[in-house]
């Protein structure tokens, strides 16, 4: 039973998060379908040294700060989970709209700011941070099943960006 729910709740949602930033890298034409991650690291450390036209969207942006690759979905996927959970605790702290505005400040935002960059310590500690949140038993089922659902969504995003298999995405 482990391994299955090793599979619907890491290897799933991996293989989404990875098939979804290595098919926007390859329509975004920063890679091709044959190239792998390092290629991309390559362009953007070869850009952030001279005065390149290669510009990266803030989202790849802050997965190859993290890595790229399999670490760097994780941690990227994490940095996600709990921005997420972070802006959510920030609204629902208010009761209405009036209320909102009432106790918005500027330092309600600097301290926003402040979390977000906070929030890559966890990011980068991903396998600490998630066995805190889901009931793990087995690490190595987990760990297994993310590292499985990784790669065969970027094999998806690969083999569907070369055969045209699906046009309209």
């Amino acid at each position: 039973m482990e391994i299955i729910r090793a599979i619907f709740i890491a290897g799933l949602p991996t293989a989404l998060v990875g098939y979804a930033l290595i098919y926007w890298s390859i329509k975004k034409d920063y890679i091709s379908a044959d190239d792998s991650i390092a290629k991309l690291k390559q362009k953007k450390k070869e850009s952030d040294d001279s005065d390149s036209d290669f510009k990266l969207n803030p989202i790849h942006q802050k997965w190859l700060f993290f890595g790229g690759g399999y670490y760097g979905t994780m941690a990227f996927a994490t940095y996600l989970h709990v921005e997420a959970i972070e802006i959510f605790d920030f609204f629902a702290a208010y009761t209405s709209w009036d209320n909102l505005m009432e106790q918005l400040s500027f330092a309600s935002l600097i301290g926003l700011v402040i979390e977000s960059f906070l929030n890559i310590v966890p990011a980068f500690l991903w396998f600490q941070y998630w066995p805190g949140l889901i009931e793990i038993k087995i690490g190595w089922y987990w760990l297994a099943a993310s590292y499985a659902g990784y790669q065969i969504g970027a094999y998806a995003a690969k083999y569907i960006s070369k055969n045209n298999a699906i046009g309209y995405l």
